[in-house]
């Protein structure tokens, strides 16, 4: 019927969907951001010495790296 073809290509564009992220994703690193000051760090100790010097804190996030 129709429903099960609009069914069967929602399903292929969600797993094309899902496809590019998983690779895209294989790509991220982890990083250190401080929101307040919009400043990112590779290194977990500079971070951590932004936060005792500036009182600010800093979240762990993932980016994705082209």
């Amino acid at each position: 019927t129709n429903n099960d073809h609009v069914l069967q290509e929602i399903g292929s564009i969600m797993q094309y969907l899902y496809k590019q992220f998983v690779s895209l994703y294989k790509h991220a690193e982890v990083v250190w951001k401080c929101f307040r000051c919009n400043l990112t760090f590779k290194d977990n100790e500079l971070a951590d010495m932004h936060k005792s010097i500036s009182n600010h804190s800093v979240t762990k996030i993932k980016t994705i790296v082209a």
